[in-house]
């Protein structure tokens, strides 16, 4: 494996339970950094759920996940 000098690493702690989930969904020639990276970008906009857990629209899942994240700031 050839790494790259210019590259900066981070370590990150999880629970022992997260980590065996990551290391369920890896696959064979996987890197965590290539599982991570995968995991994120498979990901679709949060919009896209709106309507599956029923009684609310586009407009007032987001109004809701922005106050929400944004501790009801408006961003």
């Amino acid at each position: 494996m050839r790494m790259n000098m210019n590259m900066t690493s981070k370590n990150v702690a999880i629970r022992k339970d997260v980590y065996d989930a990551l290391r369920r969904e890896m696959r064979a020639d996987e890197s965590f950094t290539k599982l991570l990276l995968r995991l994120i970008n498979q990901r679709g906009p949060l919009d896209d759920l709106a309507g599956t857990w029923g009684g609310g629209s586009r407009e007032s899942l987001s109004r809701r996940w922005r106050s929400l994240r944004f501790g009801g700031r408006q961003r």
